[in-house]
């Protein structure tokens, strides 16, 4: 299964790189930065000030890359294909 999704890509001032994603199968927010991971599961509010959980989806990645932004965070939005390999033969 080949899907797109979004990224959000962050560099940290102190030269440390972290991905956002949503997961095209399960649906859900992950992120590659235990730190990052943590504060994300709490919410995140958006311009607005309301509140928005991972569970929004693509609502969610955009709050977070306005949130990072504000903070003074180089963001950057991207798209990229996520492959799923999935075996349908076994040994016998």
């Amino acid at each position: 299964m080949v899907k797109d999704t979004n990224v959000v890509l962050v560099q940290y001032p102190r030269g440390a790189t972290a991905l956002v994603w949503l997961d095209p199968a399960s649906r859900a927010v992950l992120s590659s930065h235990a730190g990052l991971s943590a504060m994300l599961h709490q919410g995140v509010r958006d311009w607005d000030g309301r509140l928005v959980f991972p569970d929004r989806g693509q609502d969610f990645l955009t709050a977070v890359y306005d949130r990072l932004f504000i903070n003074g965070c180089s963001v950057q939005w991207m798209n990229a294909t996520a492959t799923v390999t999935v075996q349908r033969s076994y040994r016998v």
